[in-house]
């Protein structure tokens, strides 16, 4: 009746599951959990009217959010800028 058959990519090699994005997601996966392992200890954090401790991994990731969400925020201002119909 129906036979499965796997994707040829047309050159006649055997695809073997792997991707390039795959093995850079696993890659990306083990550093991310040597740098927390190596960044475990906790320290105190001053941030405008707040003082606490947190670990270093997780200030540094709410660090990098916080620069991500800006990026954004800024990117968007600056295409709605560019695209604006100048007056005149």
């Amino acid at each position: 009746m129906y036979e499965r058959r796997d994707p040829d990519p047309g050159d006649g090699r055997q695809r073997t599951g792997l991707s390039p994005g795959l093995i850079a997601f696993g890659i990306l996966a083990i550093v991310a959990v040597i740098f927390i392992a190596q960044n475990n200890e906790r320290r105190s954090v001053d941030f405008l009217f707040f003082d606490f401790n947190t670990r270093v991994w997780v200030a540094l990731l709410v660090a990098m959010g916080i620069g991500a969400l800006l990026d954004r925020l800024l990117t968007g201002w600056w295409r709605r800028r560019k695209n604006k119909p100048s007056d005149g």
